[in-house]
Order: C-alpha cells, then structure tokens, then sequence
C-alpha cells in the first residue's frame, strides 16, 4: 500500500493558483488519468454548494481511480484507498479560507419553519 500511495502522491499534482478550477489527481506524465474539478460559482461556506463540491470531488476520483485501478499492475491498490487519498489532497491545496468555509457549511443546521 505504501508503494501506491508513494506513485499516488508522485503523479498527483493539485493547483489552486489565480485559477477557479482544482486540478485533481493531474498527471506528471501524459499517460496517466486526469481530471478537474471546478470551483467557479461555488461559495464553500454555502452547505449547498459545499455539498456540490464534494459531488464534483467525488465523480472526479471515481472517474480516475476507475482508471487506475485498470492499469495497476501491483495487488496494493484499492479503490477505498485511492479516493481517501484523492480527497485528501484535493483539500489540502485549498486556501485557508476555502476550508473554512467548508467547515462552516458542515456545521450548518437545517431550520424547518411550519405555517400554519
């Protein structure tokens, strides 16, 4: 497991820098899988939005573990492990400000108003 997440970490390079868009999981080398999530419209401290966010992060490692997974030669890799890691790093290259607000919308409490 650790030989992979050594690739995974070498292959994986992520980029907030003056663009709206997260680069998940972009390749160092052309043959390996890519993909991008985009930040453009979104405020994190919105549970909504926050909540879009994590889908777009989630169909983006699906799509390149699915792809990993094909072309892994080694027993190592599992497909849990590779979204974990691909999570992780996603967030770890966002701003300050970005993962606050990301855990001001976990805290976000639902209010139910009845009319009568």
């Amino acid at each position: 497991m650790r030989k992979f997440f050594t690739s995974l970490t070498t292959v994986a390079t992520l980029t907030l820098a003056a663009v709206p868009a997260l680069g998940l999981l972009q390749a160092a080398h052309a043959a390996e899988p890519t993909a991008t999530v985009s930040l453009a419209g979104l405020n994190l401290s919105n549970p909504a939005h926050a909540a879009e966010f994590q889908a777009r992060i989630d169909t983006a490692a699906d799509s390149v573990c699915r792809e990993l997974a094909s072309t892994n030669p080694g027993g190592d890799f599992t497909m849990a492990g590779c979204k974990f890691e691909a999570r992780k790093q996603v967030k770890a290259q966002l701003s300050k400000s970005q993962r606050e607000g990301l855990q001001t919308a976990a805290r976000a409490t639902p209010v139910t108003l009845a009319a009568r």
